[in-house]
């Protein structure tokens, strides 16, 4: 499972963080985009979607990408976030 976050939401989360760590009281540069719901096998199965977008997605420097910690998203936001995510798709015709 090598599948990573793709350019564009790479740019787009370093650009709401200006592109510094999300960490709480941290102000390094950020070094990686980090998902906040690990990419399981699992993960990826049940939430194909939401996995690998911008709300999974958080910076981190090198110290809090080593020291991490999991986030704390519960299964009820992840199926949430993961409806509206099919929602949005399917509705939008191009």
């Amino acid at each position: 499972m090598k599948k990573t976050f793709s350019d564009d939401v790479k740019q787009a989360v370093l650009f709401a963080y200006n592109g510094y760590c999300a960490h709480k009281g941290c102000v390094k540069k950020a070094t990686s985009v980090h998902h906040r719901v690990p990419k399981t096998i699992y993960n990826t199965k049940k939430y194909p979607i939401f996995i690998h977008s911008v709300l999974n997605a958080i910076p981190l420097c090198n110290f809090h990408h080593e020291h991490r910690s999991e986030w704390n998203t519960s299964d009820t936001l992840c199926e949430l976030y993961e409806k509206f995510l099919q929602e949005l798709r399917d509705d939008v015709s191009f």
